[in-house]
């Protein structure tokens, strides 16, 4: 009897080697199938578990109207530029809504790039960038961070190597020495600084001020101020600002008024307006400045903020008549009167004053 149980306690002990075998496969082969198949590597030491970041959506703001200015600098040239970014238009394509940048040109590949239309995917939690339609209309990475680039998002680090809060990084190439890229996202605010570096040298963007959802961050004075520190007397014709003319035809009772406003760059320009009013005019003495007319004056405009985009190499035309009379129906005495048109976006633009003379 005491030799049976010895023969099944001997079998137990056999059956359970084989099932060891079965599953771990021969001696020396490695992992369990099921962790062969998971693309782990069988090691000495514990297998370290990295943290994976994604860039939620207030990392990078998306309302029309947003923008912002940085300060670029060029290590190789030794050169300082002030350089604007802005949210211009918020186009519909195929039930998808997407944000019209002017430019992005830090982004890698998108140097020199004009209207580039963004959208946050929440299914993928990045940011996505649609290829023009004569590409198929195909929608990519704003900021590839998978297995086919070398580059990745982690936390932003203080001088003394401690993580900050609410502050990301988009780092290319993080792995080599003197050469890569850093941009750095402020939650709520977005980029705030950027560096590239390579053997040539290294490029800085740094952010001056921001107008984001309403609020206004930095020294708001970059947005008026002319590169020499001046402040601008009038409406200076750039990659963000319309040309804008006044054309005046006088008439025996009546003067014709013409308000021309061209986008004479090759990238949309966008403008925000607080009613259903675009454009207005007014008239006044040239010597006192005292206005004697106004064409809204009298008018009824809807309160709705609105945004319109004027598309490239395109222009906007508004006509009025004007009769020679003041707001209260009174002829005007004879002399010499100004006469200016206004686009009267959230941020006004307006014409040169055309001199008139009466009779």
């Amino acid at each position: 009897m005491v030799l049976f149980y010895q023969i099944i306690e001997k079998k137990r002990v056999f059956e359970f080697i084989l099932t060891f075998w079965l599953v771990f496969g021969q001696i020396g082969n490695g992992l369990p199938p099921s962790l062969k198949d998971s693309g782990l590597q069988e090691s000495g030491d514990d297998i370290e578990v990295k943290e994976v970041l994604f860039l939620n959506p207030d990392y990078l703001p998306l309302q029309l109207g947003n923008r912002w200015i940085y300060e670029r600098m060029d290590s190789r040239f030794k050169r300082t530029e002030r350089v604007k970014i802005e949210i211009i238009s918020r186009p519909i394509i195929r039930w998808t809504t997407y944000y019209a940048f002017n430019q992005l040109p830090f982004v890698p590949g998108l140097e020199g790039e004009p209207n580039l239309l963004i959208r946050y995917d929440q299914s993928t939690q990045r940011f996505v960038r649609l290829i023009p339609e004569g590409q198929d209309g195909e929608e990519v990475p704003l900021f590839p961070a998978d297995g086919s680039t070398d580059a990745n998002f982690d936390h932003s680090l203080e001088n003394k190597g401690c993580p900050v809060a609410n502050r990301l990084s988009y780092l290319t190439c993080s792995d080599c020495e003197n050469i890569g890229l850093e941009i750095v996202f402020d939650r709520g605010l977005g980029i705030v600084e950027v560096g590239t570096f390579s053997d040539w040298g290294s490029e800085f963007f740094r952010l001056k001020s921001a107008l984001v959802n309403g609020q206004t961050f930095g020294n708001t004075s970059y947005w008026e101020e002319s590169s020499d520190g001046q402040s601008r007397s009038k409406t200076v014709v750039t990659q963000t600002n319309p040309l804008i003319s006044l054309h005046v035809k006088k008439k025996k009772k009546e003067v014709d008024l013409l308000l021309s406003v061209k986008n004479t760059t090759n990238h949309f320009l966008g403008f925000n307006f607080l009613s259903s009013q675009t454009y207005d005019f007014f008239v006044r003495e040239k010597n006192s400045g005292f206005e004697v007319w106004r064409w809204s004056k009298g008018n009824f405009f809807t309160q709705v903020i609105r945004s319109q985009a004027l598309l490239p190499q395109k222009e906007w035309k508004f006509k009025v008549v004007w009769n020679l009379k003041d707001n209260e129906r009174n002829k005007l005495k004879l002399g010499v009167y100004e006469v200016v048109g206004i686009l009267t976006s959230q941020i006004p633009r307006q014409s040169s004053f055309v001199e008139i003379i009466l009779p």
